[in-house]
This record gives C-alpha cells, sequence and structure tokens, in this order.
C-alpha cells in the first residue's frame, strides 16, 4: 500500500483493513506508521542487500557478469512490483515532512551505489567509479518511473546498457 499509495496517501485504517485486522491489533504491534515504515524500509534494504547488492562483490565472477546479473535481477524486481522502487516513493513523501526516515532510505541508496562502485572500479579510478555509481542509481531511479508511467520497460534497459559500457 505504501508502495502504491505512497506514505501520506496509506492510512493506519487502511492497513488494517488490508492485513485483515482490527486497527486496535494493528496498534498493538505498531504505534505509529513511522515505525512501521521504519520496519518496511529496514526488511526492504536487507531482503535487496541479500538478493541484488551482494551479487557486486561476489569476485568469482568478472565485472561484467555481475553488473549484467545485477541489471537482470534488478529488473525483475522492479518490473514485477516488487519491493524495490517503494524507497524511491518513500523518498519524496521523507524528504519533505517524515525527515527521521531518511537516513534509511539514503543507506539504501549508498548500498546500492557502493555495490555499483565496487564493480565499475576495476575499470576505472575510485573517484570516477563513485561517480558512476551514484549516477547509475540516478538514472535506475529515473527509470523505474518512467517505465512505470508509460509501462515501457526500456527505459530500464538503456540505464542497463549504459552501465555495462562502463565494464565493457
Amino acid at each position: 500500500m505504501f508502495k502504491r499509495f505512497g506514505y501520506h496517501g496509506t492510512t493506519m485504517d487502511a492497513l488494517a483493513a488490508e492485513c485483515e485486522l482490527n486497527k486496535a491489533t494493528f496498534y498493538h504491534h505498531y504505534s505509529n506508521k513511522v515505525s512501521l515504515m521504519s520496519d518496511i524500509l529496514k526488511w526492504s534494504h536487507e531482503r535487496i542487500g541479500q538478493a541484488l547488492f551482494s551479487i557486486a562483490y561476489d569476485e568469482k565472477l568478472p565485472a561484467a557478469e555481475r553488473l549484467a546479473l545485477m541489471s537482470r535481477k534488478s529488473k525483475k524486481l522492479f518490473q514485477e512490483g516488487s519491493i524495490g522502487c517503494l524507497m524511491g516513493v518513500i523518498a519524496i513523501d521523507a524528504t519533505y515532512s517524515v525527515a527521521s526516515l531518511v537516513p534509511q532510505i539514503r543507506d539504501f541508496m549508498d548500498d546500492w551505489s557502493n555495490a555499483l562502485a565496487f564493480i565499475f572500479a576495476a575499470h576505472m579510478d575510485e573517484p570516477h567509479a563513485s561517480a558512476a555509481a551514484r549516477q547509475t542509481v540516478a538514472d535506475y531511479e529515473g527509470a523505474i518511473l518512467l517505465s512505470r508511467i508509460y509501462k515501457d520497460m526500456s527505459f530500464f534497459d538503456r540505464v542497463a546498457e549504459r552501465s555495462m559500457n562502463l565494464v565493457a
């Protein structure tokens, strides 16, 4: 629901109903929406870290193969409407009105960037690898948005292609 309606568009009443709980039971587990969102962000970060970011550090594979595998897996995550784009959706609301969530979102983006920088560092110096990684994360976030708006995953494919050119 958070991914679909954003932080402010999702109410505790709606969450309780979606989870088939009465509101009192829901509040027994989470005293407020911020604490729930914080746990969701933590869980999402951990899962994506395990499923996606960890690939970058598997030095048994060449850099290009790691990047290609990350690109394929991330596309699948985002295409299937999984937890992937939740960070971007919540980031917009958080930066304006729920500042306590911003560090978690920043940590996620930093981990994604660091994973990509680790791969890019096989082909360029560290400052350029870090800059390329941050730009690639920004490009992916934009591609996720445009892919959803236009129902066209080619935006995502073009970011993957550009990032692959960095390790070719």
